[in-house]
């Protein structure tokens, strides 16, 4: 049965278990992704999306059924991942991790026929989300939503509570600090 967002939230709020397992099927990947491309990290990601869902659980009571349920859902798991990241200490990143699993930059990565160029770029990849794990959670957050949610400066704001202001100062820091890490270890100028 084809059932939109609403109607789907009107069975969680009945009860209904058919209703949770049709929102966790609609949504677990996505919830997930995010949290993986904000923490980097496999395990923090599932803690994450089972946080989320709980939290949007015993939400749906609150929800407003006019209005669209993803941005509410974004709004709870970029709060969840935010406040993770707040209360976690720097580590260092795990090289044993698969890059590509969730944060990737699949989608721009050129159609390389050179195995040579390949590895290099593969490389280049690994060292630039090296470097985006290690920046400071607010920098992270509104980078991961521009480039890899494709949101505006204005959602990003409204999703994080900022001002547009810092939201785009936050992100200009964020890839400055990304184009001198890489400018230092390729050993290029400007």
């Amino acid at each position: 049965m084809d059932m939109d967002d609403h109607q789907v939230i009107s069975l969680c709020r009945e009860g209904r278990e058919e209703g949770y397992r049709q929102l966790l099927a609609r949504y677990e990947g996505y919830i997930y992704s995010l949290c993986y491309r904000l923490t980097g990290n496999r395990e923090d990601a599932l803690d994450l999306t089972q946080e989320t869902f709980i939290k949007v659980i015993h939400g749906l009571d609150g929800f407003q059924i006019n209005r669209a349920f993803k941005p509410w859902l974004r709004q709870i798991t970029v709060n969840a991942c935010y406040n993770f990241l707040n209360r976690r200490s720097p580590a260092g990143v795990s090289l044993e991790q698969p890059l590509d699993e969730g944060l990737t930059l699949a989608d721009v990565q050129p159609a390389i026929e050179d195995p040579a160029r390949e590895v290099e770029w593969r490389d280049t990849r690994r060292l630039l989300w090296e470097m985006v794990e290690r920046l400071p959670a607010l920098y992270r957050l509104v980078l991961v939503l521009r480039h890899q949610e494709g949101m505006s400066y204005r959602d990003i704001a409204e999703v994080t509570r900022l001002p547009e202001g810092s939201v785009k100062t936050y992100l200009f820091r964020a890839r400055r600090r990304l184009r001198q890490g890489m400018a230092e270890q390729y050993g290029w100028e400007g």
